[in-house]
């Protein structure tokens, strides 16, 4: 059982399911009823979830207590990991501190943790001493190999770990090995994580081995970046440009750049071990040069220094060109010269790979995007994906290095639409037989780094036709951490659960006798085991920037958290996942869990409803990517939100059936028959595959434009709902964090209310249809013995005419839906005059809140 798996069956004694609506308690909440907060007001959110606060529990801090005595970790210092850069230290006033190997960053974690979870520290012991933590491998530890069998290490591998309760010699213990130190200070970390949890200690038996070898991110130092230290998240302080590593920072910021360390670097470096991530690319696909240059590579050796204890690896995003670079002078090619079979090319990576490895031995590879958004590659000399990726992939191959070649291309030579092409160029190369009767051109050591859906980084895509497809070739996912599409700094949008529906879609995959492999769902082709590649790997677009809380928002902190328990075990749930980042983050004061992990488990479905319901896509203006604005048209019409949504008098959405553009086709046999037809589609991805008749009947009996309507308004109605919920927190939360996210939700509410109203007002000038007043939460107001309804939900306020004499008072209000819950929260005191009507319900994704306006007028 893995320690995910145990706290579920705790949590869900009281989680509220996905649809059901909190009580009203939670709007009600009062301070006199509140336990107080176990984070400091002043609480900034820079430890992520690794603050460690004391335990509130007094029983449970007692029986904590009386468990865990002492700390051995024998040998911590011996095994030292590899330093290149001789005067590493820290920035002046720093709090944290660099660690000289893997096992004393555990121990040293244990001692930190320890100390804030008991209130008191916990003392580092020789020898056996009784209610002991021991922390190790059978190399580290004569005490390890005394208490665990080697045949219960043997299934770990390098990473996995095991964590058992033990009584020997008369002693108590527990015990947290692994085969490696690595794989030690993963146990470390999961085992405080079930302390922060708090969850028992008795008669633990607990192992965990990752699914994925290969858990990386991908930093986008100069895009995507809405975590940094300016307003708008994007850099400009001091001297930085916002990104959490300092290579380039100038004025007051000057003295910062690496080889100093800051203190973030190891927040940043401990956050991403704790979740089991194993590498990081440090730069932007769309690549600068500059850190191949000898300068930047001193650099980034001490950043590989500060972080390798951790076992964080380190790769490099370049650019194809780079050979022809003046920066490199007088080691330049000529552009003629950058064939990926010639030997000038190869040799000229090769050099720079062996200039990365002399200063960091473990330097993983180079991440690649190749002809796409302007980026040069192999097609610039008439050489294909296979070519470019090979010529780099045989230069490093000598060194054990990777190449994650990304498969984000959309050439429009290629075809007319869009999400055809990537499969049009990277298919053929996949499945071309090679000399040795052997399929598949791309050699064993390039991933091609896919992402999740066929377009990039919606809300909601179906999964994308080259997982399984691509058969012959080991394939990364690519999923994006950071926000582009889905809120940025703004919106609490959890990512959880996108990213379990992908990796839980069904490929239908069939193998050479076409029959439907066993093993089919998008995640198994990720981790290998759909066809049989025994190397994996995933990665995620990073948030981490130079802003206090280092993502941007405190709830993007979750996204992180999620991505890196997710690569570790991508069968795990997103809503275990999220109320063990809640009770990590902010507590286990059960009123606070409950409602926070509600906020978040329909947030990304509230996100879809209010920007792209019914699998309309990619509606964002073009400037930001953050704002809507349907109607644009752009050079490029590809960019175009008009191409994607295809509005006119007959319907919405891009039709990729078979009489369309025959996207469907590139699916396995079931799913494209599945998605070829209208009637089998599933509603929610229904405008990706077909353009969908204005008056089609939904699932719903409502017809397509009514429902689309509806969709928009309970959207927002979700985040209003968010809103007035972190209200009722407020005692029970940290005072700056909750300000902020205060601060936040407004700004979010605000914002899917343009979303909803831009896209409706656009729509409906195709559509020709008024709006629909039958939503969940659609009421009816009974004043002056009189009965009126029809009511806007999406609107602002309603004006309600009242004749002469007519007093303004609501005496009773009207449902449409039964189980909805009706407040009238003040009443009109004239004519003219305001009344206000709260209505809460439920929607399929969670609890929807409408505060209906109502402008009382003669």
């Amino acid at each position: 059982m893995s320690l995910n798996d145990e706290n579920g069956l705790r949590r869900r004694s009281f989680l509220i399911g996905s649809g059901a609506v909190l009580t009203t308690s939670v709007f009600g909440a009062s301070a006199a009823q509140a336990s107080p907060p176990g984070f400091p007001d002043d609480y900034d959110g820079s430890d992520l979830w690794l603050r460690y606060e004391p335990v509130a529990d007094p029983g449970l801090l007692a029986r904590y207590r009386t468990t865990l005595g002492a700390i051995v970790v024998e040998n911590a210092d011996r095994t030292k990991v590899h330093r290149h850069t001789a005067n590493l230290s820290m920035a002046p006033g720093a709090t944290e501190h660099l660690v000289e190997s893997t096992l004393a960053a555990a121990r040293d974690e244990l001692v930190r943790g320890l100390r804030g979870l008991l209130g008191r520290s916990v003392p580092v012991r020789d020898g056996f001493p009784d209610r002991a933590v021991v922390v190790g491998t059978p190399d580290s530890s004569p005490l390890v190999r005394r208490l665990v069998p080697a045949r219960d290490l043997a299934p770990l591998g390098s990473d996995g770990y095991l964590i058992r309760s033990l009584c020997r010699d008369g002693h108590r213990s527990i015990v947290i090995a692994g085969n490696t130190d690595v794989a030690a200070l993963y146990g470390t970390f999961a085992f405080l994580r079930r302390l922060q949890a708090e969850q028992p200690l008795t008669d633990l038996k607990l192992s965990s081995v990752p699914r994925i070898n290969h858990r990386y991110l991908n930093y986008w130092e100069t895009e995507r970046l809405y975590a940094g230290n300016n307003p708008a998240g994007t850099g400009g302080l001091n001297g930085e440009n916002g990104a959490i590593f300092d290579f380039t920072a100038t004025g007051a910021s000057t003295a910062l750049n690496l080889p100093v360390i800051l203190d973030r670097y190891l927040v940043a470096a401990r956050a991403m071990a704790s979740v089991g991530i194993n590498g990081i690319t440090i730069n932007n696909v769309n690549a600068n040069s500059f850190y191949l240059t000898p300068a930047a590579i001193e650099q980034e050796a001490a950043l590989a220094d500060a972080l390798r204890p951790y076992g964080i690896r380190l790769a490099v995003s370049i650019n194809y060109a780079a050979p022809t670079d003046a920066r490199f002078a007088p080691d330049t090619l000529t552009r003629e010269q950058l064939d990926p079979y010639s030997a000038q090319f190869r040799d000229w990576w090769t050099r720079r790979a062996r200039q990365l490895q002399a200063a960091i031995p473990d330097f993983l590879g180079f991440t690649v995007k190749a002809n796409s958004e302007g980026q040069p590659g192999p097609q610039d000399l008439g050489y294909d994906h296979g070519d470019g990726a090979n010529g780099i992939a045989a230069a490093v191959a000598p060194l054990g290095m990777r190449i994650f070649w990304r498969t984000f291309v959309y050439n429009a030579d290629v075809d007319a639409d869009r999400l055809k092409r990537a499969y049009l160029e990277f298919g053929p190369i996949d499945a071309e037989r090679q000399p040795d009767g052997t399929t598949g051109r791309f050699a064993k050591n390039v991933f091609l780094q896919t992402k999740n859906g066929p377009l990039d980084y919606q809300a909601r895509e179906p999964a994308n036709p080259l997982f399984g497809r691509l058969a012959h070739t080991n394939q990364a996912i690519e999923l994006q951490v950071t926000q582009e599409y889905t809120g940025q700094n703004t919106m609490l949008c959890y990512l959880g659960p996108l990213w379990e529906e992908v990796l839980k879609s069904d490929t239908f995959a069939t193998g050479p006798d076409g029959r439907l492999l066993p093993h089919r769902l998008v995640g198994h082709v990720v981790d290998g085991t759909a066809q049989g590649h025994p190397d994996s790997a995933i990665v995620g677009v990073a948030n981490f920037g130079n802003t206090d809380d280092l993502t941007g928002h405190h709830f993007a902190q979750a996204n992180l958290y999620a991505f890196g328990r997710l690569a570790w075990d991508w069968t795990l749930d997103a809503r275990g996942i999220a109320e063990d980042w809640v009770r990590l983050t902010w507590g286990n004061r059960d009123l606070a869990v409950r409602t926070i992990v509600a906020m978040m488990m329909g947030s990304r479905e509230a996100l879809a409803a209010y920007q792209t319901p019914l699998g309309v896509a990619h509606q964002f203006r073009s400037s930001d990517h953050y704002g809507p604005n349907p109607a644009e048209r752009l050079a490029r019409d590809d960019w175009s939100p008009v191409y994607y949504n295809k509005a006119d008098t007959a319907g919405l959405g891009y039709d990729r059936s078979p009489t369309g553009s025959g996207f469907t086709a590139q699916y396995f046999p079931v799913l494209a028959a599945r998605y070829a037809d209208i009637d089998t589609t599933p509603e929610n991805l229904l405008m990706w595959f077909h353009h969908v008749p204005w008056d089609r009947r939904m699932r719903s009996g409502r017809i397509f434009w009514d429902e689309l309507v509806l969709r928009y308004q309970t959207g927002v109605q979700y985040v209003s709902w968010m809103r007035r919920a972190w209200d009722a927190l407020e005692p029970h939360v940290d005072a700056r964090r909750f300000a902020e996210v205060k601060a936040k939700l407004a700004a979010h509410e605000a914002d899917a209310g343009t979303w909803r109203d831009t896209c409706v007002g656009y729509w409906q000038q195709f559509s020709g249809r008024a709006i629909p007043t039958d939503g969940p939460l659609s009421i009816k107001l009974v004043v002056g013995g009189r009965t009126i309804g029809g009511f806007d939900a999406g609107a602002a306020a309603s004006t309600v005419p009242l004749t002469a004499g007519t007093p303004p008072t609501i005496t009773r209000v009207i449902p449409a839906d039964p189980a909805v819950r009706c407040e009238i929260l003040s009443q009109a005191g004239g004519v003219p005059g305001r009344a206000v009507v709260r209505v809460t319900g439920k929607s399929f994704f969670g609890p929807l809140l409408k505060d209906y306006v109502f402008e009382f007028t003669r």
